[in-house]
């Protein structure tokens, strides 16, 4: 009996090759953080492997999509690294038969399975053309139904949830700037470095407004632009001017210059292309990159995971995280001093006490 390839649910090897892609990777672009300026320099082989990173990323999406385009991407990918790892060797005179065999062990294994693969060819078959585009156009809007309870209840979830996960992200961002990958200042004895929980409401803020009003912007240009590359430009450049504008606002409210001139907060008096020291290029562009990301990608991609799950347990979750987040609002970002009350801590047990003080008015007492 012949063996049926064409269930898409079944991957087989082309899963492990998904694991494989993602974990290069996480585990490659983690490892960067050790790389400190002035200490090492990039050559054509890292060269290639960060361009690989990028094509481990994209063969992981159509794989997962079950793309057509996949074979042929990831065919003609592995020929460009045969070909050209094979080219440059010989062109510096390095060029060993069994070194460079191994070196293209991956690319070979990778040509091997898609070009004879029956299953790779029965299961990726969906096509990547301007029909499909309007039909996943028609899925993102139906996730925007601001008359919806479900619409709501998942934006607080993610106002609650980003609060937190835009506190790493800074963090992230100012651990590039200390190793000197990117330009910057940062802080070392800024709170991003302590208390990991610590909700940083902007952020929660962002990801509500690229719900709220960039995602809608996205869609608006998707249809009436004919399109993939044009809106997604006009989308990043909108995103990242969005964004700045919130960074300049809230620096003139909140960053003003001290009795010193100096900015308290944040100056980037010192950055190429800065406006009052409260805005920045550099920064304008990575707060664009993550308001596209955040709108083209990951709240479509979450909206699309939470729809499978059935709606008590969504609403469970809700309740979860709102409770969650309110103890680490409440425990972390309020903090009131009651007269008369001490809360004091066992450094050995651990426990709290609360001792209550009684004043007297002396005048009284006599």
């Amino acid at each position: 009996m012949a063996k049926d390839f064409s269930n898409p649910k079944k991957l087989g090897f082309m899963r492990l090759l998904q694991v494989f892609f993602a974990f290069n990777v996480i585990v490659t672009i983690a490892l960067l953080v050790f790389l400190v300026k002035g200490n090492y320099e990039l050559g054509f082989e890292d060269i290639l492997d960060f361009v690989n990173l990028i094509f481990d990323g994209i063969s992981f999406w159509l794989i997962w999509q079950r793309k057509r385009l996949a074979r042929y991407f990831i065919i003609g990918f592995s020929l460009f690294n045969i070909v050209l790892g094979t080219a440059f060797n010989i062109a510096t005179g390095v060029f060993n038969p069994a070194d460079q065999l191994l070196a293209c062990t991956s690319d070979i294994i990778l040509l091997a399975y898609f070009l004879t693969s029956r299953r790779a060819k029965a299961v990726l078959t969906k096509p990547f053309n301007a029909e499909v585009k309007q039909q996943e156009l028609s899925k993102d809007i139906n996730y925007y139904q601001p008359k919806t309870w479900a619409f709501w209840r998942n934006l607080i979830i993610y106002f609650c949830v980003f609060s937190v996960v835009g506190h790493w992200m800074e963090a992230g961002y100012c651990t590039l700037i200390r190793f000197g990958l990117i330009p910057g200042i940062y802080d070392p004895n800024s709170q991003i470095w302590s208390d990991w929980l610590y909700p940083f409401l902007v952020y929660g803020f962002g990801a509500v407004a690229c719900v709220l009003l960039l995602y809608p912007v996205k869609n608006f240009l998707e249809k009436h632009i004919g399109s993939r590359v044009v809106p997604l430009i006009i989308s990043f450049v909108i995103n990242a001017l969005v964004c700045t504008l919130i960074e300049l606002a809230m620096g003139l409210m909140l960053n003003q210059p001290g009795p010193d001139g100096k900015l308290p907060l944040w100056d980037y008096s010192d950055m190429f292309c800065n406006f009052m020291g409260q805005v920045c290029l550099q920064n304008a562009v990575a707060f664009g990159v993550v308001a596209t990301l955040m709108t083209w990608v990951i709240y479509p991609a979450l909206e699309g995971w939470l729809a499978k799950v059935p709606r008590d347990g969504m609403n469970i979750a809700f309740i979860a995280v709102v409770v969650g987040f309110c103890i680490l609002f409440f425990l972390y970002c309020i903090n009131v001093l009651i007269p008369g009350v001490e809360v004091t801590a066992d450094d050995d047990t651990g426990e709290s006490t609360i001792e209550f003080s009684r004043q007297y008015d002396s005048d009284a007492g006599a």
